[in-house]
């Protein structure tokens, strides 16, 4: 599985993580890749992460992330 290593920001601290993500996820398109890091780093950081990925609506998981938690991914890079 790829790595990445995530900078982030939640509720004005800055942090970093790094997460694993399944080949296909990194092999498919941007959204993809960016839902999958998205919800990793939430489940990492914010364990009920998961009730705000179960809104049914056209947010990505980082904007999600964002509005529901005030975690902002600033950048990722695989490693």
């Amino acid at each position: 599985m790829p790595t990445y290593r995530v900078n982030y920001e939640h509720i004005g601290s800055n942090g970093t993580i790094t997460v694993e993500v399944p080949t296909d996820a990194a092999a498919g398109d941007q959204r993809q890749l960016e839902d999958t890091i998205a919800k990793r780093v939430g489940e990492r950081i914010l364990p009920h992460a998961e009730l705000a990925f179960r809104h049914e609506d056209d947010l990505t998981y980082m904007q999600k992330l964002e509005k529901a938690y005030d975690l902002i991914i600033q950048d990722y890079e695989r490693v």
